[in-house]
């Protein structure tokens, strides 16, 4: 009989083996695997559930747990990553049973940012709800540029939810920024990656002002964009109510299940996506 469990401490390094076996393609390598699994964010922190069948590891779903700082106060949070079953186990629906293992605590509020196309029905019966499925985007325009700090946590008065936000990341290859607009300091963390070949995607990935971001949003995109090719992003969510020249349909949308946290109150920081450098859809 297949038993489902979070993996404990010393099963750590046999779990990290076992991804590293089954996405040997993966980008990252076994480095990465340990990366991923370390519980950077929240000490004692769930970091996989396990399938054993007998004393044989045979799935897993890796995960990131961490509290998210919101003015309501710290909120659970756990952004499931990769997962795998092997194929002698496939069929016996392991891997539904993995996610809602993972997913039993209705204090904890978890996402799926980078689903797989082919996992969607799993994600569907699961019962996630679409976090976001649609993407803002301007160019530069031309327009006078606003002052900016891009050392925000030696130069800008942050608030302490940004300056939390913003210290848990500091060593990720992230561009964390604080834009004085006319309405305010508006504190952002931007992914700049080269998704496609005409240009260099400028995403946001945390928005500590979404109100700021969506009233500001080209004044914003003229400061921060370069005058090579390159356009700035950002999820709908994290710029309610923005007026973007460009709007389009996120190719495989974002996924969240629980009530502890706001869909605006969830970015991409403390997920896979910024810990492992990805390209969002």
């Amino acid at each position: 009989m297949v038993e489902i469990s979070f993996a404990t401490p010393a099963q750590r390094v046999e779990i990290e083996e076992f991804m590293h076996a089954a996405f040997p393609r993966a980008k990252w390598g076994r480095d990465g695997w340990t990366r991923l699994l370390a519980s950077r964010w929240l000490e004692g922190g769930e970091f996989a559930v396990q399938a054993r069948d007998g004393d044989a590891l045979v799935g897993v779903m890796g995960m990131n747990d961490s509290l998210r700082h919101t003015p309501r106060g710290p909120q659970s949070y756990r952004n499931l990553t990769s997962w795998y079953v092997l194929k002698s186990h496939r069929g016996m629906g392991l891997g539904e049973r993995l996610m809602h293992h993972a997913m039993a605590d209705p204090q904890v509020t978890s996402t799926n940012l980078t689903s797989a196309k082919a996992a969607l029905p799993l994600v569907d019966r699961i019962g996630f709800r679409v976090l976001d499925d649609t993407r803002y985007t301007w160019r530069k325009s031309g327009a006078p540029a606003l002052s900016l700090s891009r050392d925000p946590l030696a130069e800008a008065p942050l608030d302490a939810v940004d300056r939390r936000v913003l210290a848990d990341h500091a060593d990720l290859d992230l561009v964390p920024l604080a834009i004085d607009t006319p309405d305010g300091l508006c504190t952002l963390v931007l992914s700049v990656k080269q998704k496609r070949d005409e240009y260099v995607t400028h995403e946001v990935v945390y928005a500590g002002q979404p109100d700021l971001l969506a009233r500001n949003a080209a004044a914003i995109a003229d400061t921060v964009l370069p005058d090579t090719p390159a356009v700035f992003s950002v999820d709908s969510r994290l710029a309610p109510g923005a007026a973007p020249p460009l709007v389009e349909m996120i190719e495989v949308p974002r996924f969240y299940k629980g009530s502890s946290l706001l869909p605006a109150e969830i970015d991409h920081m403390y997920s896979e996506v910024v810990l492992m450098g990805m390209k969002l859809y």
